[in-house]
């Protein structure tokens, strides 16, 4: 039951310098990319979306990793815990355990010759919006924040919407997307309730599993269930966060995201950075793209996003 926000994968960069640092007993593992030149330089740290994901994101990273280097803006990103080099396992930490990760990694690159500890901004995808919402309301010495996909809906909304529409375009019927949502909402009262799995699993998981749509939203793995409780009782608001943010902010989303209402969060984003006084927010809806700013037919970035983020975090780092 964790928010599915994004696909990810197990893909280690090859290029650049490892950097690692302790969190909490872990020792977690990512890369730092700087740009040619002299420094010491700003630094953009880049951060994943939900599930198992590796410091490259199964290679989605790349191509805006290199918008950002072009820039002259350093990136770094670190392995999940459990994934790739980093001990530990992703799925023991929900929101707030990443944001605590987040900040400690900031934290380590302040302390790195090259980077300019002065200058740093944040980059999240899906859940990693979500992350660079919580970063942004509490740090205001962050150069810029940006989310990309970053629901401006809660945990349980977002997985009540992502079911539903998912299941839309993937042809069910409305009477199976009614038992879903039925479904996921009976999941985020237990959950609320702090029911363990072995409850869930007799009571409604087992009676469930027969149902065309089960392979949708299947919790066959204790850790995943407890994993999904954690997003639920954690009570994130992201417009509560956003109402917080003072640095300059960038939001982005695609008109055909199906995993969250893009439009509606556009203006949510809008309306809550107005609400914190930020005298630097823009909000950008790429009609065409989908959850990862990409068309849906061939997987390509859509026009103009790349030179966007990076132009947009440059002025704000000062490196143009």
């Amino acid at each position: 039951m964790r928010p599915n926000l994004s696909k990810t994968g197990k893909m280690a960069s090859e290029n650049g310098r490892d950097l690692t640092f302790g969190w909490s007993g872990l020792t977690l593992s990512g890369t730092l990319h700087v740009p040619a030149g002299h420094g010491p330089h700003p630094v953009v740290l880049m951060m994943q979306g939900s599930g198992p994901a590796d410091r490259d994101a199964d290679g989605y990273f790349a191509p805006i990793r290199e918008a950002f280097l072009s820039r002259r803006l350093a990136t770094y990103s670190f392995d999940k815990p459990g994934c790739s080099r980093s001990t530990g396992d992703w799925r023991d930490y929900a929101l707030e355990d990443r944001v605590s990760q987040a900040f400690a990694a900031l934290e380590s690159l302040r302390d790195v010759r090259e980077i300019d500890g002065h200058r740093t901004g944040i980059w999240g995808q899906s859940q990693g919006g979500w992350l660079v919402q919580m970063m942004a309301g509490r740090d205001h010495d962050l150069s810029f924040a940006i989310a990309n996909s970053g629901p401006t809906i809660n945990v349980p909304q977002q997985n009540a919407y992502g079911c539903e529409h998912t299941m839309r375009a993937e042809g069910y019927s409305k009477d199976e997307i009614d038992q879903a949502l039925d479904f996921v909402e009976q999941l985020h009262e237990a959950a609320r309730l702090g029911a363990d799995y072995a409850t869930v699993d007799q009571d409604l998981l087992r009676p469930a599993r027969g149902s065309s749509w089960y392979g949708y939203i299947s919790l066959d793995d204790p850790k995943d269930w407890d994993l999904g409780s954690m997003f639920v009782r954690e009570l994130f608001e992201p417009l509560d966060a956003l109402s917080r943010v003072e640095c300059p902010f960038l939001a982005i989303y695609g008109g055909h995201d199906v995993l969250l209402p893009p439009w509606q969060s556009a203006e949510g984003s809008g309306r809550a950075l107005q609400e914190a006084g930020n005298a630097d927010a823009t909000i950008v809806v790429f009609p065409d793209g989908d959850h990862r700013i990409q068309d849906r037919a061939t997987g390509v970035f859509v026009a103009g996003y790349l030179d966007l983020l990076a132009d947009w975090a440059a002025r704000r780092a000062g490196t143009t």
